[in-house]
């Protein structure tokens, strides 16, 4: 009888569920960063900078926006705040609404607007 296979959520990878190999995947260091990772998805931003006051800032990222350690980085990495880059103002109940301008010249022909005056009309052809 086959083994059954057990499938990590979090490093989306299937292998043999036997104790050993379970064991063995739960202790690695990529299972441990991807649970890590998942968890502080839903952490709020300012309760992870608390978390890592303690941490030196990373200044090749801050400079660049990419780190080559990644997460191995012993420095802290901030994460920006995307609501005060999407022009809503945080603490107040104001709300802003934002515009987005769409460049209709990258668009494929299906998805552009209609010209301001119409379509030219097409010559009929009678086919049969």
């Amino acid at each position: 009888m086959p083994l059954e296979k057990y499938h990590c959520d979090y490093c989306d990878k299937q292998f043999q569920d036997t104790p050993s190999a379970r064991k063995r995947h739960l202790q690695g260091v990529q299972h441990q960063r991807a649970r890590k990772l998942w968890f502080d998805s839903f952490k709020d931003p300012q309760q992870l900078q608390a978390e890592n006051a303690g941490k030196a800032i990373c200044t090749h990222f801050v400079k660049t926006g990419f780190c080559q350690f990644g997460d191995n980085c012993k420095y802290f990495h901030p994460i920006q705040n995307t609501e005060q880059h999407a022009g809503v103002p945080s603490g107040t109940g104001e709300q802003t609404t934002k515009q987005v301008v769409i460049s209709s010249i990258n668009l494929p022909p299906s998805l552009r607007p209609p010209p301001e005056m119409g379509y030219p009309l097409l010559p009929f052809i009678d086919w049969g």
